[in-house]
């Protein structure tokens, strides 16, 4: 037997077992509990006047997400309203689903662009530099202070 048929024997199996998957992110995505994530982010990255909700305000903050597909979420934003902080972690019944609420969410992300824009020009680099994406069956919002923190934590706690 020769050296490469004897690695690939060995290293296949190993693969399998380990979770190896080839690139697809969406196969390693934890089941996180969606307000753990918030939470975590939250205590490096704090919110003035932060307010915490979950899955029963989802159709009130973020009305161009199919909730009927929602499994939980948690997020947190400024209670004043008077800054654009805000962290959306919202789990979904399958990774399709998730991948279709970026759109609700970048949706939000365009509204709030449009109303701080004039009302709180130096907060407006938390909106330039947010964060809309999915992975596994998230679908993940982050606009705050130090962004690209916060989706290091995120995506952490989502990987597992």
């Amino acid at each position: 037997m020769n050296i490469k048929k004897l690695i690939s024997a060995v290293l296949v199996p190993v693969m399998l077992f380990t979770g190896c998957n080839g690139g697809n992110e969406d196969a390693q995505t934890a089941d996180a509990d969606p307000a753990e994530v918030v939470s975590a982010v939250l205590a490096e990255v704090p919110i003035s006047s932060a307010v915490e909700k979950g899955t029963n305000d989802v159709e009130t903050y973020y009305v161009d997400v199919d909730i009927a597909e929602l499994d939980s979420a948690a997020f947190s934003l400024c209670g004043s309203g008077a800054l654009p902080d805000e962290i959306a972690v919202l789990k979904f019944k399958t990774a399709d689903a998730a991948k279709a609420a970026e759109a609700g969410l970048q949706s939000k992300l365009d509204s709030r662009i449009e109303v701080f824009t004039d009302y709180t020009p130096d907060e407006m680099y938390k909106l330039d530099t947010a964060k809309v994406y999915s992975t596994g069956n998230y679908a993940v919002y982050i606009a705050l202070s130090d962004n690209d923190r916060a989706k290091a934590i995120v995506d952490e706690k989502l990987k597992g």
